[in-house]
């Protein structure tokens, strides 16, 4: 009998549970079976993220797997890497992006939500603590890449993931629109 997966969806900042990759992850995976899937709402704060995150991992009795999006996928190296699980990282913040950040710091609105709230200097400077210098198991990770990506520079995460599993492609956006087409070959990783 196959071992159930317990696959869980980080999104990015300022997103939710309802973000669109999550959605359209839910939607698929609810036709596998051995697949048990968790996209939680994550606190705006980065310690708290975790805390959340890491609660969801110690409580589940299945093999566990992440994957994250953009601050999600920042989210999904540290706890890939600290508890030896698979991730899939999404045009991920990894530690070199950490720098510019700091302008993130302020009042904000969640896409989803609506709710405002303050993105702190203690915020910023728990981000940079979760930025993981070196991974321990550099062939947990498979990182997604878009090299169009608006956001973050796909080459610190190319350099960041290179002696990990990548696919990195031209063109493209932050937003990974063909995200659908890629969930086969992350599964067939995951397993």
């Amino acid at each position: 009998m196959e071992e159930q997966l317990k696959i869980i969806y980080l999104h990015g900042f300022n997103s939710s549970a309802e973000s669109k990759k999550s959605k359209i992850l839910d939607s698929y995976l609810k036709k596998k079976k051995p697949i048990n899937f968790e996209s939680p709402n994550l606190n705006s704060s980065p310690r708290k993220a975790l805390s959340q995150i890491e609660k969801i991992i110690k409580e589940s009795s299945n093999r566990v797997s992440v994957i994250g999006s953009s601050l999600g996928g920042l989210y999904a190296t540290f706890v890939a890497d600290k508890y030896n699980l698979k991730s899939v990282t999404i045009n991920p913040v990894v530690r070199n992006h950490i720098y510019e950040m700091k302008d993130l710091i302020g009042t904000h609105k969640n896409f989803h939500t609506d709710e405002e709230y303050e993105f702190s200097i203690e915020d910023y400077l728990d981000l940079k603590k979760f930025g993981v210098k070196s991974l321990k198991q550099p062939l947990n990770h498979f990182s997604l890449v878009k090299m169009s990506d608006e956001v973050l520079d796909h080459n610190r995460t190319c350099e960041y993931f290179s002696k990990s599993y990548m696919l990195s492609e031209k063109g493209g956006n932050h937003s990974y629109d063909d995200f659908y087409e890629k969930i086969p070959l992350i599964l067939d990783f995951m397993y």
